[in-house]
């Protein structure tokens, strides 16, 4: 998961640089704008996505049969 949020930063980098370029057209900032959509999209990916895991950091140790109980 970090590996995917490190892979992010180049890009939001890049992204804030170009924005403080100095005045945007309509065009300018509308591609910043999906620009930050899409780091956006893949910066909630790890947690939302499709591939997320959850990150559990102290399992259960048993379950009970109906799942309603955990012994931890």
């Amino acid at each position: 998961m970090a590996d995917q949020l490190n892979r992010i930063t180049p890009r939001f980098d890049a992204l804030v640089h170009r924005a403080g370029l100095g005045p945007l057209s309509a065009s300018e900032f509308h591609d910043l704008e999906q620009e930050a959509q899409e780091i956006a999209r893949d910066l909630v990916a790890p947690f939302r996505g499709p591939r997320a895991r959850p990150a559990l950091i102290n399992p259960p140790l048993r379950v009970s049969q109906d799942g309603l109980q955990a012994l931890f």
